[in-house]
C-alpha cells in the first residue's frame, strides 16, 4: 500500500512540471497538428501510447480466445 500512496503522491506532484508549455519551434506553431506529429517530444509518447493500446487490445483479445478454449 505504501508503494501505492508513494507512487501516485510523486506522479501527482510532478504533474505539472509535464504539462508545462513551450514555445512552438521549428516550422510549425505549437497549436498546430503537425507540429505534434514532427517533434520529436511530442512524436515519440504517441508514438509509445499507441503502440501500448495496440499491445494490451491484442492481450485483451487474446486472453479472452484463450478463455473460450
Amino acid at each position: 500500500m505504501f508503494r501505492k500512496a508513494l507512487f501516485f503522491s510523486s506522479a501527482l506532484l510532478s504533474l505539472p512540471l509535464a504539462t508545462q508549455a513551450h514555445d512552438g519551434h521549428g516550422f510549425f506553431q505549437g497549436h498546430e497538428l503537425a507540429h505534434y506529429l514532427t517533434s520529436a517530444e511530442h512524436a515519440i509518447p504517441l508514438i509509445l501510447v499507441g503502440a501500448a493500446v495496440v499491445l494490451l487490445i491484442g492481450y485483451q483479445k487474446w486472453s479472452q480466445a484463450r478463455k473460450n478454449v
